[in-house]
C-alpha cells in the first residue's frame, strides 16, 4: 500500500474486476470446477492465468492444473510470493487480460485483502475468482453445516457450485470472527493447521 493510501485510505482498484465467489460441496468438486473455469478463461481474451493459493496443500492441487496443457501460460503460486516480479515475468501490458483464480479463502479477511491489492497494482485488466468448498476448514469451521443444510434443501448436486450474497456475507462473518480471535499468523502447511496454531479455541470447537 502506498504511502498515501495509507494515511487516507485505498480506492478501490478500477481495473480490477471481482465475481462472485463459487462454493462447491466438496473439496474434488472445487477443484473440477476450477479446472474447467481454467479451460474456460484459456480460450477467452486473457494473456495468462494466476491460480493462487494461501497454503502449501491447496498450491499443490493448483500446480497439477498449472502442468496441464493451456492455450495461455498459467502458473501456480503462493498468495505470500506474489509480486510485481511475477506480473513482469508475463510481458503485462494495459491491453492484456490478467485472470487471478484464488483455490481457498485465507482465516484472516485482510490477507484475501491485499490479493485484490495486488492486482489493482497491475499495468492491466485483472479478473479475479474465488473457488470455495463446503469442506474447507474456514467454512466448515461457522458455516458449513448451516450451508450444507440450505444447500441440501435446494435439491444441489455435488458438481454444481452456487454464487450466493448471503453464503459469502456468512464466509465473511467467519472470518472476521477468525481475526477478532486470532493471536498470531504463523506460518502453516494447510489452513486447519493454521487454525490450530492461530487460533486455537475456535479449531477445537
Amino acid at each position: 500500500m502506498g504511502f498515501f493510501d495509507s494515511l487516507f485510505g485505498s480506492k478501490k482498484p478500477t481495473n480490477v474486476e471481482v465475481t462472485a465467489e463459487r462454493i462447491w460441496m466438496t473439496t474434488d468438486a472445487k477443484f473440477a470446477g476450477l479446472a474447467r473455469e481454467v479451460a474456460e478463461r484459456s480460450n477467452s481474451e486473457t494473456v495468462a492465468i494466476l491460480l493462487v493459493a494461501h497454503f502449501p496443500d491447496v498450491l499443490a492441487r493448483l500446480n497439477e492444473l498449472a502442468a496441464k496443457p493451456a492455450t495461455v501460460p498459467v502458473m501456480a503460486v503462493l498468495a505470500s510470493d506474489l509480486s510485481i516480479d511475477v506480473a513482469t515475468s508475463l510481458n503485462l501490458d494495459e491491453s492484456a487480460t490478467l485472470d487471478i483464480i484464488v483455490g481457498e479463502r485465507h482465516p484472516l479477511p485482510s490477507v484475501d485483502e491485499r490479493l485484490e491489492q495486488f492486482a489493482g497494482e497491475l499495468p492491466c485488466r485483472c479478473r479475479c475468482a474465488h473457488h470455495l468448498s463446503l469442506e474447507d476448514p474456514v467454512i466448515k469451521l461457522f458455516a458449513g453445516e448451516w450451508v450444507q443444510n440450505l444447500l441440501e434443501r435446494l435439491g444441489m448436486k455435488e458438481d454444481e457450485a452456487i454464487e450466493s450474497q448471503l453464503v459469502s456475507r456468512r464466509i465473511k462473518q467467519a472470518q472476521q470472527k477468525i481475526e477478532g480471535r486470532a493471536f498470531g499468523s504463523s506460518e502453516a502447511e494447510s489452513a486447519e493447521q493454521w487454525l490450530e496454531k492461530n487460533c486455537s479455541e475456535l479449531a477445537k470447537k
